[in-house]
């Protein structure tokens, strides 16, 4: 696997989100706390996170939903997101029911 600051010097370069997408192939702890001397801001993972969702590899959303499952906080688009992948046929049953899980999860603990 690519190392952390290997990655954060690509983002730092491109400051484009595809090239943090790398760090979902590492557990979601572990990023986290190896970030934490980084330039890569929290917000930056939720936001990559988010744009893993809709990335047409599909690979992507599994191990954002993997984090997700591990911890991650969310937020309403990234909840608006589960809940499409949730509906979407094209999408594997297992990713489809694992999403709707964590929407619901987080739908419960923000009272909506």
């Amino acid at each position: 696997m690519v190392d952390i600051e290997e990655i954060e010097h690509r983002w730092i370069e491109s400051n484009r989100l595809i090239a943090l997408l790398v760090l979902l192939e590492y557990e979601y702890p572990e990023v986290m706390s190896k970030i934490e001397c980084t330039q890569i801001s929290d917000e930056d993972i939720i936001n990559m996170v988010s744009f893993a969702l809709d990335f047409e590899s599909r690979h992507w959303a599994e191990k954002s939903v993997t984090w997700i499952e591990s911890g991650l906080p969310i937020n309403t688009a990234i909840c608006d997101k589960l809940l499409k992948i949730s509906s979407s046929k094209s999408d594997s049953q297992n990713l489809r029911h694992r999403s709707l899980k964590q929407a619901k999860r987080w739908q419960r603990a923000v009272g909506t």
